[in-house]
């Protein structure tokens, strides 16, 4: 039997009984050019400085550019050509207006601080279970502050919110986010279906449906990159990020100080010899004396944090597969 040759993609239909051979477009005749001139913009434009507290952002050509990024100029994933141009927008959105500090005494009426801690702390474990994405679990802290500083919550709802904030995260984050049922076994059957859909809707539109905001996480990553952390070095940075997810006191600063801070403790830890050096200066926009206070109290935190009842994170990071950093935080170190 005579089969009839298909050309590759000239009928993708699923019949091909009478159709049309193609033929290659004839050129346009060539139109004359226009001598009607450009109309000028509507307003001038410019470029916007970062907005921030360090030092002034130089320019990739800047001889004091440590060109961290020149390596990497290949790899397509790393976009190098546009990464001075993200981060400038990340410190922009983040001077954006954020949940307050004293929403838990101006909002909140029946959640307090400690609930909050615990809620986050259980959240942990959660996303351990679940196996997600590092960013996931900080988008999902960013979502449960930034909702309980514009709605009301009763104690009864708060583990759903939290719950939602991590089913809206994942759904953003993830390739193959856990379905609602999940999360309803998670919350042993508290919530319905129906509970967790309704509550997203709600969370949804509270957050204008904006869920691209720069955490701590994403400013912590880029420092690891360009100082070329070792894995020890990473981890413990690591740990403590999530250890300041815990404290509701330090919302007070933006994600990008605490990410610089996470990085700055971490250097201290293991001793380094030069824990802010002038790579993660000029790339974080802070100088050490910029977030040596932030850094104290994050530092407090962490040697707090054995003697807390929340315990997910340093259980999690006192496990060999994450280098059992949290032991190390017991050193004493000091903040000049």
């Amino acid at each position: 039997m005579q089969q009839s040759r298909r050309r590759p993609l000239g009928d993708i239909g699923n019949t091909y009984a009478g159709a049309h051979p193609l033929h290659a477009a004839k050129p346009e005749a060539a139109t004359t050019t226009s001598t009607t001139k450009p109309r000028p913009p509507a307003c001038e434009f410019k470029v916007r400085s970062v907005v921030g507290t360090g030092p002034t952002v130089l320019t990739a050509s800047s001889p004091a550019s440590p060109r961290v990024d020149e390596k990497n100029k290949r790899i397509a994933l790393h976009v190098t050509e546009y990464l001075k141009e993200i981060f400038e927008h990340f410190h922009e959105a983040e001077q954006k207006p954020r949940c307050s500090v004293t929403y838990m005494t101006r909002i909140q009426t029946d959640v307090n601080e400690k609930m909050r801690t615990i809620l986050v702390d259980w959240l942990v474990d959660v996303h351990l279970k679940f196996k997600l994405l590092p960013e996931t679990l900080f988008l999902a802290v960013e979502i449960i502050d930034r909702f309980l500083d514009k709605k009301v919550v009763s104690r009864q709802k708060l583990q759903l919110v939290g719950v939602v904030a991590m089913l809206l995260a994942a759904k953003y984050e993830e390739i193959y986010p856990p379905e609602v049922k999940d999360f309803i076994y998670i919350a042993a059957n508290t919530y319905t279906r129906d509970d967790i859909l309704r509550m997203e809707r709600l969370m949804f539109a509270t957050l204008e449906f904006n869920l691209t905001v720069p955490t701590v996480y994403v400013f912590l990553q880029r420092g690891l990159q360009v100082m070329e952390a070792d894995t020890k070095t990473r981890q413990l940075a690591q740990y403590l990020a999530e250890l300041s997810l815990l404290d509701y006191k330090l919302l007070a600063y933006a994600p990008s100080l605490i990410g610089a801070s996470c990085i700055y403790l971490a250097n201290k830890y293991v001793g380094a010899q030069e824990p802010w050096s002038r790579v993660l200066e000029y790339y974080s926009q802070y100088k050490q004396s910029d977030i040596e206070k932030c850094a104290a109290d994050l530092l407090t935190v962490s040697q707090n944090a054995p003697t807390q009842k929340t315990q997910a994170v340093r259980k999690k990071y006192s496990y060999a597969k994450y280098g059992e950093v949290a032991k190390l935080t017991q050193t004493s170190i000091q903040i000049p």
